[in-house]
């Protein structure tokens, strides 16, 4: 299989430029076909099959690189890192985690507008959401951005797991409303037809949304999430867990290093093996049927509740 290591095109000026200005870009032909041959079957098997691969089953969708030898060599051999690095400009790249993204068939599930910087326990800007078709998108089931909103500097109130459990504090603010400002002649909302090969790179403070999936195929994607040079640790209890490091572990303005988060790519040739990298969870549970990725249902009990006036619009969970 050609799997390459290195991207099929150069990252251009222009590019950078596009990330810079407008918060995402859409590389064309960065991975080889063979690399979606090798990830989409297994995607399919544990999305829709409800294969148990040992993924967390209070977290299906995360941590395939741990598990799936596929997904594994994925992170620590395809040319992600390398684009993300050269996109932000950033000298090194070091592994944050992955996770699943699906929606059905003509489904109606919408993910919320949101941005993702506050649920990452860090400071810094260099922790961009690399968003992988596995599948054909249209520009109807795409991840939508709002242009330039990550100039915006508002640590929004996100809809974490932790965040869900605690009391909003008064100085964060939820996110916009945004739909109705779709008529703005002064706003830019990006979409993308894409093939699998192609890629978005996502700033995490950018705006971005994605409506149903209207096709007759499942919409299936894998998010890889990268830390570059200015990233440091700045845990607060509203963020994100991480599985097998704990906020005791993640020191005030300290880089991200060690064996979970090894360098996958540097400018001057350096990069971890796989070695030293977690192979499963420290934790163990009783064997029983793989419940798959299950944002879908989640977020259809969500909706069914906020319809019912049970829960407020801030509550909602985000779908990409």
């Amino acid at each position: 299989m050609a799997l390459n290591k290195r991207p099929l095109r150069e990252v251009t000026q222009q590019d950078i430029d596009d990330y810079a200005r407008d918060g995402a870009v859409c590389l064309r032909n960065v991975l080889d076909r063979d690399w979606i041959d090798l990830l989409e079957p297994i995607a399919r098997e544990v999305i829709i099959n409800k294969k148990d691969v040992g993924l967390l089953p209070t977290i299906p969708g995360r941590y395939m690189a741990r598990c799936i030898e596929e997904y594994r060599r994925f992170v620590f051999e395809s040319p992600i890192a390398e684009v993300a690095g050269q996109v932000m400009q950033s000298r090194e790249i070091r592994f944050f985690f992955d996770e699943f993204f699906a929606k059905p068939p003509q489904s109606d599930a919408k993910t919320l507008w949101h941005c993702d910087r506050m649920g990452w326990p860090v400071t810094g800007t260099m922790v961009p959401s690399i968003w992988i078709p596995l599948t054909p998108i249209v520009k109807a089931n795409c991840l939508e951005v709002l242009a330039g909103t990550q100039h915006d500097d508002v640590p929004y109130w996100l809809f974490s797991p932790n965040a869900r459990k605690m009391i909003k504090p008064d100085d964060r603010v939820p996110h916009p409303e945004i739909e109705s400002k779709r008529g703005d002649p002064d706003l830019r909302f990006l979409s993308w037809d894409m093939e699998p090969g192609d890629l978005l790179i996502v700033h995490p403070w950018v705006l971005h949304y994605s409506a149903g999936n209207p096709t007759d195929d499942w919409r299936v994607a894998i998010s890889e999430r990268v830390f570059g040079d200015d990233i440091r640790w700045a845990p607060r209890p509203d963020c994100v867990n991480l599985a097998g490091v704990s906020f005791d572990e993640m020191l005030d303005g300290e880089k991200p290093e060690g064996s979970h988060f090894p360098m996958l790519w540097s400018e001057d040739g350096r990069a971890d093996g796989d070695a030293d990298f977690p192979r499963g969870f420290a934790t163990r549970w009783p064997k029983q049927e793989m419940q798959g990725v299950n944002e879908y249902k989640a977020f259809k009990e969500l909706k069914v509740k906020e319809d019912a006036g049970e829960l407020s619009r801030k509550d909602s969970a985000p779908v990409n």
